[in-house]
């Protein structure tokens, strides 16, 4: 599950890329306790910059410490589905506006670079790969804007939901996909045509679709 670490990173910044990589693609799966001891053996570590990076992951949200001072992987009930789609509803509505008016041709190309990429997950039948490409898209657009606090919290918003479709959704393949690649398609036709009018509808548009297909697979 670990792999070697970088002479780059520090012990801490190795413990806590590997387990926030872990925690994201459900290697560590919702609920799971974390043995402090049995991560010391497997990373190769001392305890020290393991809980360091422990209480980091605890502030993202990504860890809960129980009151026997137990540290567990978040939970990941199917309500949070909802509150996902709600949180990104009105984050992007803000992003696709301002990625309308600061966006560049260097921009439109990689995320032209993404939608064709997306769109071989696709014909190559692999929706875990179009899930995590799907996210790298919209963190794209969010980094577009400018706006630190907006990019800070559409990447933790984004990563509850790669949590989310690792869990449930990896092996699915869903007959939202090409529905939700024609929208990423007219994102970038508005993008290029600085229609933020038209971006801040299909903001809510694309997130209220994904949040009932998503729902509807879960049921």
């Amino acid at each position: 599950m670990f792999e070697h670490a970088p002479n780059l990173l520090t012990k801490e910044q190795y413990a806590y890329s590997a387990l926030r990589r872990a925690i994201i693609r459900c290697e560590l799966a919702p609920g799971e306790k974390l043995i402090i001891d049995r991560l010391s053996d497997e990373m190769g570590l001392s305890q020290i910059p393991i809980r360091a990076a422990i209480q980091r992951l605890q502030a993202e949200g990504l860890i809960t410490i129980n009151p026997h001072a137990s540290a567990i992987v978040a939970p990941l009930p199917p309500e949070k589905i909802a509150e996902v789609f709600a949180l990104l509803e009105s984050l992007e509505r803000i992003a696709f506006r301002a990625a309308a008016l600061n966006r560049s041709e260097t921009d439109l190309e990689a995320l032209d670079t993404l939608l064709q990429e997306m769109e071989a997950a696709i014909s190559d039948s692999q929706p875990s790969s179009w899930l995590v490409l799907n996210s790298a898209f919209h963190r794209r657009i969010a980094a577009i804007t400018g706006m630190p606090l907006l990019v800070d919290f559409t990447n933790r918003v984004l990563d509850e939901w790669e949590r989310i479709s690792h869990f449930y959704f990896a092996n699915v393949t869903s007959a939202r996909l090409p529905q939700a690649q024609a929208e990423h398609q007219k994102i970038v036709a508005h993008l290029r045509a600085r229609n933020a009018d038209a971006l801040e509808i299909l903001a809510s548009d694309h997130n209220r679709e994904a949040n009932r297909s998503y729902q509807a697979l879960l049921r």
